[in-house]
């Protein structure tokens, strides 16, 4: 995947008016976002709403000057029913990016992100799930939450990982998604980013754009682990490992 050929200047002057943009364009689309909510509040999906969310989301990556989202995949979850999607995690832009996969989907997020003005007040408005990591409490209000969306037919996104990585390489997985996917006996289906952490990389907010890659994998049936969460969490590594390997 070829990188940018702006030199230090030219991503200086990118990022002058990049940050801005962002900004100013967070604080002005969510005004509509609320409309939408406010019409149609009553639909407990809040599909017209998140697709609205998603392309506000994939335009500052997928049609940023120097950058692109090619998605690859899509059409293997078109027809599913509730899923748990799972992706390898290298820089805040991975959000950006999973957006531009257009498919209806709940994220699963930590609770401070929730509290970022506009953006984060936007994930309440789609009734995404909240956790406090590293809080008991939270975290079973997140499984309970997570429970009845995917048995009222919506699906989730969650990164196992937990954190970014630094080196890029997937790190170990936490058990939760995998635990409420072999549970609900809905597939997991892995996805695979890459370009981002080259784009933002963790510890830093200078942006460097260039063009990124979604991959979606096959489904995987929690029936193949024997609706063993440990299993179906190691399967999957195996599975998105080998992947990032080609």
């Amino acid at each position: 995947m070829k990188g940018t050929r702006l030199g230090n200047v030219g991503l200086t002057l990118y990022n002058l008016v990049y940050w801005p943009y962002l900004l100013t364009s967070c604080t002005l689309l969510f005004f509509p976002a609320l409309v939408i909510y406010a019409l149609t509040f009553w639909d407990p999906k809040r599909r017209l709403l998140h697709r609205f969310t998603s392309l506000w989301g994939a335009h500052y990556l997928a049609w940023a000057p120097f950058a692109s989202v090619e998605v690859e995949g899509r059409e293997r979850c078109r027809d599913l029913p509730a899923c748990v999607y799972v992706s390898n995690h290298q820089s805040m832009v991975d959000i950006l990016a999973v957006f531009a996969i257009r498919l209806p989907l709940l994220w699963v997020s930590k609770l401070e992100n929730f509290y970022v003005p506009f953006l984060g007040w936007t994930m309440w408005l789609n009734n995404y799930v909240p956790v406090k990591r590293g809080n008991l409490a939270s975290i079973r209000r997140m499984l309970r939450r997570c429970e009845r969306a995917l048995q009222g037919g919506s699906s989730l996104f969650v990164f196992p990982e937990g954190t970014r990585s630094n080196d890029g390489n997937l790190k170990r997985f936490f058990r939760g998604a995998f635990w409420i996917a072999a549970r609900n006996r809905v597939p997991v289906v892995p996805v695979i980013i890459d370009g981002t952490a080259r784009i933002l990389p963790k510890s830093t907010f200078r942006i460097r754009p260039q063009p990124v890659s979604v991959r979606l994998l096959d489904p995987i049936d929690p029936k193949a682990a024997d609706y063993d969460s440990r299993k179906l969490r190691d399967l999957v590594h195996s599975v998105m490992s080998e992947a990032m390997r080609t």
